[in-house]
């Protein structure tokens, strides 16, 4: 290996297609610990690969990474110029990622970390946002008890697959630990009424009869109401009534 004679500001390397070296700038020789036989004594274990794929699969003028081992560090990354000229030599220049890079790497760390650190926070409150949401579903159908054996379950809202599902386990859960025969529903408030909602509301309506017998009487049905569910072609488990007071009268007979 010889000394390139010519001054160059920067680390460049002259090699053959095996990758041995044939000369260097004075830049190069006070950056690695030359002389060394072969371009790919230079780098590092895991860049050792990528180095000789491109060394000798690559015939047209490329640019890549690879870390380097310098006479003041074990790897420092370097941007890699390289191109051959018609007697197969190529011709490296090798610049070094400068400190530029390592602070906008700490950078994009601590926005990482800043980043990570929003997203638990995000994350808490939509936990928090959704517990708050299963409470308001459950509070839009509560099952009230009005006699040891007549409960009421005034539903507010639209009927949907979600809201049904919290309305039906709190319901559940207390109409076990009663021995209720009549259940009045109330429709007055009900809104829009989604087909998913209607499976879980008739899912309600058949485990609440298996668990005490109980009949379901509907009140506060609306003209709408009726043509949704009818559209649904379901057949429904429980009895029409004009209002809780006709249910309480009627239970009182």
């Amino acid at each position: 290996m010889s000394l390139y004679n010519q001054p160059l500001p920067i680390p460049y390397i002259q090699i053959d297609k095996e990758g041995n070296i044939l000369t260097c700038s004075g830049a190069a020789s006070r950056m690695f610990d030359l002389p060394a036989d072969n371009i790919v004594a230079l780098a590092d274990v895991a860049s050792k690969e990528k180095l000789v794929k491109f060394i000798v699969y690559q015939e047209e003028p490329c640019q890549f990474e690879v870390n380097l081992r310098t006479k003041t560090a074990p790897a420092q990354l370097f941007d890699i110029h390289l191109s051959w000229d018609g007697q197969a030599n190529g011709h490296i220049a090798l610049l070094p990622k400068d400190q530029q890079n390592e602070h906008l790497e700490e950078r994009l760390l601590s926005l990482q970390n800043r980043l990570s650190s929003t997203n638990f926070e995000l994350l808490a409150k939509k936990e928090e946002l959704e517990r708050a949401l299963i409470r308001l579903r459950e509070l839009s159908g509560p099952f009230i008890a009005l006699s040891p054996t007549l409960a009421f379950i005034p539903l507010f809202g639209d009927i949907t697959r979600e809201k049904m599902e919290s309305i039906t386990k709190q319901a559940l859960h207390t109409a076990y630990e009663g021995e209720y025969t009549h259940i009045a529903v109330d429709f007055t408030a009900v809104g829009q009424i989604e087909e998913k909602g209607v499976d879980k509301l008739l899912a309600l309506f058949t485990m609440l009869q298996y668990m005490n017998g109980a009949k379901i009487e509907v009140v506060g049905m609306k003209p709408q109401h009726s043509q949704m569910l009818h559209s649904f072609h379901r057949e429904w488990p429980f009895a029409f009534s004009p209002s809780l007071a006709y249910v309480m009268h009627g239970k009182d007979k």
